[in-house]
């Protein structure tokens, strides 16, 4: 597991991303009415994206919900799995919920995170378990649904703007960002792309709650055609994601009892 990511977005991020978008509208040509539209279209940008930072900078504890699809969930797109996950930026610890019907296998998985090491605890075990945890940073195979990146302001970070359609803004996104932040173990041999390959996305503001858009198959058709046929995209096309300052204002904390389950029966974990 890497290091946590603690980063805080900042005034100067919007300000460089503004000027950017200004400097590309400008130097599309034009002069008078137009010319004054694009740099009008610049500075509505430049407030839109300042006002998402500095919401996101008031969240203490971001609660966040991650839903990855088979495509857009309005061209009647199919679920996948469900990550819910409390994220502290302070800290850099997360609690990461999974539900997936993956590959038609549900699964139910609760995870930990802290101090780059990673835990889990299952409903398998039974009452009594609930602050049991089982030390999982080395087993890539019960940790695969973690993503690399748990920092859920990765869009907003990371995004290239590209424009506001409405109160939304558009922006792209690196091949490289949206895999780390996805699920870590769909794809561990993700074959190379040119660099400059990105997906499209939108971050939307509703009241209290971001809501974030990735067009992953689109992803996907961008990769030449020998790559395409032979990579397994595991049918996913569309990873919807929501962030809201959290309503539980509990701090996310280290594991009370960590135990082995090879060693010790889940119900006498809390004597382990």
């Amino acid at each position: 597991m890497g290091t946590p990511m603690t980063r805080r977005l900042n005034a100067s991020w919007t300000a460089a991303l503004a000027a950017g978008m200004l400097l590309a509208l400008s130097g599309c040509g034009g002069s008078g009415s137009a010319a004054a539209s694009k740099t009008a279209d610049a500075e509505r940008l430049d407030k839109k994206l300042t006002g998402l930072v500095t919401q996101v900078e008031k969240m203490g504890i971001v609660e966040w919900h991650g839903q990855l699809l088979t495509k857009n969930p309005d061209k009647g797109g199919r679920r996948l799995l469900d990550l819910d996950g409390r994220f502290s930026p302070s800290t850099g610890y997360s609690e990461i919920s999974l539900d997936s019907t993956l590959d038609g296998t549900a699964q139910q998985i609760d995870y930990l995170v802290v101090n780059n090491r990673t835990y889990f605890n299952s409903e398998t075990w039974g009452p009594g378990s609930d602050n049991c945890w089982a030390d999982i940073t080395d087993d890539a195979a019960r940790s695969w649904a973690l993503p690399t990146d748990l920092d859920p302001s990765w869009p907003l970070i990371q995004g290239r703007a590209l424009g506001l359609d409405g109160e939304d803004v558009s922006v792209g996104l690196s091949y490289k960002q949206v895999l780390s932040g996805l699920p870590r173990g769909l794809f561990p041999a993700a074959p190379s792309v040119p660099y400059d390959t990105e997906a499209s996305a939108f971050i939307a503001p509703h009241g209290h709650l971001i809501e974030v858009g990735v067009d992953v198959a689109g992803l996907w058709n961008q990769m030449p055609k020998a790559e395409r046929a032979s990579f397994d995209t595991r049918n996913t096309g569309w990873w919807a994601m929501t962030m809201k300052e959290s309503g539980n204002g509990a701090a996310i904390s280290p594991p009370q009892h960590v135990f082995d389950p090879a060693v010790t029966p889940p119900s006498q974990c809390r004597r382990a």
